[in-house]
């Protein structure tokens, strides 16, 4: 009965004094904090690295005491001493964890390429810290020393690496996306593999987090993000532009040759006055070439669809929101049974997504519009319902 008041007035006494020592070290790194105003301090603080470090003290007091408080019980300090050096592991495991929390929140502050890989290290000290912090606490309760522990490990070698398979993967594809600068966090990207597109919210060690544009979370692997297809459109995003690629479809039906009446009426629309008048100047000098005989050759022979193409080829270099330094055209698809689509290649001067909505569908609607003046047919496909 002895030993246990002795036991229960040991542990009061610890309680006591870790309280008292964790208060005062708090105040004391609180009033440094303040006076050199170090964000770095602030952030240990909210952390709890000064709690640890508190710890440290009493533990440390309270180890030296262990032998005057029970030197008549010899074994009681030899598992006294031995749970205590189990505490010291598990308070050195603490601080580790806290020490690499702060610094992992001071590295990131910014989403930039580097914070993935300080990330994926500290994530990685963590776990390996624990496993660490475990088999000494193991060598502890077993009176083996280290050595001997980490060549039992040897031989379940082969397991380990497929239990931890993940997180080496991960730490391996945290590395190479901070060399490369392919992906970080706040980036819009879209993987196939996984039909996602969304902005990447976290990259920790084993999975990346992703909000979809409809509000939902999708977490994929983190090694997925360099092993599979994956679409980055943050250089169109610091460019500000987005590509329009779209086509219509024309019945081939529609299609003629424009004869002299459809060629004035024609002649008045701004956007394919100069081209037709460039491509009668071109008869002009064929006429004038006494080896063309083929009076076919003589005619001009536009195309309602040519000049429809030509139409919107103009309306697209004129259009305010369109841009002129990209790639910008207008071309024949290869014909389909239903027709023959048209597509319409250019680039908006936004890559925000209302306004690049909104931009591409002024620029159809006009050129569904000004297709009927052309005397163009759209095919419109429908299926019977039942």
């Amino acid at each position: 009965m002895i030993i246990i008041g002795k036991l229960l007035l040991f542990i009061i006494f610890i309680i006591v004094m870790a309280c008292i020592l964790n208060k005062g070290v708090r105040l004391i790194s609180r009033k440094i904090g303040d006076s050199t105003n170090f964000n770095w301090n602030n952030i240990f603080y909210e952390n709890k690295v000064f709690n640890s470090l508190s710890h440290f003290f009493t533990f440390f007091i309270s180890y030296i005491l262990i032998n005057p408080f029970f030197n008549e019980y010899k074994n009681a300090i030899i598992y006294i001493s031995k749970i205590f050096d189990i505490l010291f592991v598990l308070i050195m495991l603490q601080f580790l964890i806290r020490v690499i929390n702060s610094i992992m929140k001071i590295a990131t502050n910014e989403n930039n390429h580097q914070t993935i890989a300080v990330r994926s290290f500290s994530q990685l000290l963590k776990i390996v810290s624990v496993i660490f912090c475990f088999l000494i606490i193991i060598a502890i309760l077993t009176k083996n020393n280290l050595t001997t522990i980490f060549t039992s490990l040897g031989a379940i070698t082969a397991i380990l690496i497929l239990v931890f398979r993940d997180v080496i993967l991960g730490f391996v594809s945290g590395v190479q996306m901070a060399f490369t600068k392919m992906i970080k966090v706040g980036d819009w990207v879209g993987i196939h593999k996984y039909k996602v597109e969304g902005t990447i919210k976290e990259i920790n060690l084993i999975s990346a987090e992703i909000e979809n544009f409809d509000k939902t979370i999708t977490i994929v692997p983190t090694y997925d993000l360099i092993s599979t297809a994956i679409t980055n459109f943050e250089v169109m995003k610091r460019k500000n532009i987005r590509r329009i690629k779209r086509s219509i479809l024309f019945d081939i039906r529609s299609f003629h040759f424009c004869n002299a009446s459809i060629l004035k009426k024609f002649d008045e629309i701004q956007l394919i006055k100069n081209y037709i008048q460039e491509k009668e100047r071109e008869i002009e000098m064929i006429n004038q070439n006494q080896f063309i005989k083929n009076s076919f050759l003589k005619k001009m022979n536009l195309t309602n669809i040519e000049l429809f193409r030509q139409y919107a080829l103009s309306y697209l270099y004129q259009h305010p929101k369109i841009s002129n330094k990209e790639v910008l055209m207008v071309r024949n698809l290869e014909p389909t049974p239903y027709g023959l689509p048209v597509e319409f290649y250019c680039f908006a001067i936004t890559s925000e997504s209302i306004r690049y909505e909104k931009i591409q569908s002024s620029v159809f609607d006009h050129l569904l519009t000004a297709a009927k003046e052309f005397n163009l047919l759209v095919t419109q496909i429908t299926s019977n319902q039942n």
